[in-house]
């Protein structure tokens, strides 16, 4: 597998671009967004789309779906880093658990980062795609390219499998995208996770914390 700088190939599409054309942001959460929107809401028109089945449980997801909307109205109330050339815009798909359950759920507890995580991937960039593509967006990306634990090689060759001519790639954490989004969250009071989503993730995070003595 040929390494490609995915960061690069976003410099060059924005300096390519004779407009801010449309896209559809497949967003995780709101701490992993602030970042990505950075070096977004200037260049584009950007709708984000919160898409998240495997968020378990139910009263998790919606805690993250607050604060996604809490930080669209950061950002459009002209209280951001980076002033938005568009208002920025939010779609929420209703959850539903059995969707994972029923998919990247079956395969079990894989560890972190593998085969499980991967298929969980490559679902939500299909159901964005297919939004995107259903709507007349002329990109469609996501923001896990910013998390260290996210193989931004993978989600970019996904993403391009499944649009050729609409994916935008990206790599969110380099040039310290994954410190900044931190830095970031602390600077806006907005709620961290400590596990990527699923249950499998929130048993790993908790053996995590029961081995190093973290509570």
């Amino acid at each position: 597998m040929n390494n490609i700088n995915y960061d690069k190939e976003f410099t060059k599409t924005i300096e390519g671009m004779p407009d801010k054309p449309t896209l559809l942001l497949h967003v995780c959460c709101a701490p992993c967004s602030t970042y990505c929107l950075t070096q977004l809401v200037e260049h584009f028109d950007v709708t984000m789309l919160y898409l998240n089945d495997n968020i378990q449980p139910q009263e998790e997801w919606n805690k993250r779906l607050m604060e996604v909307k809490r930080l669209v109205e950061i950002v459009n109330n002209g209280q951001f880093d980076v002033k938005p050339s568009f208002p920025l815009k939010l779609i929420v798909k209703p959850y539903d658990s059995n969707a994972f359950d029923n998919g990247a759920g079956k395969l079990g507890a894989m560890p972190e980062g593998g085969i499980r995580c991967n298929s969980c991937i490559a679902d939500r960039l299909l159901q964005s795609v297919n939004y995107a593509k259903q709507n007349n967006f002329r990109y469609v990306t996501t923001t896990l390219t910013v998390s260290p634990y996210k193989n931004a090689q993978f989600i970019n060759q996904t993403g391009q499998r499944l649009a050729p001519d609409n994916w935008l790639c990206t790599d969110f954490k380099k040039r310290n995208g994954y410190v900044k989004s931190i830095q970031l969250s602390q600077k806006y009071k907005l709620y961290r996770q400590h596990y990527c989503g699923c249950n499998y993730s929130l048993s790993d995070s908790e053996g995590a914390n029961n081995v190093t003595g973290k509570s």
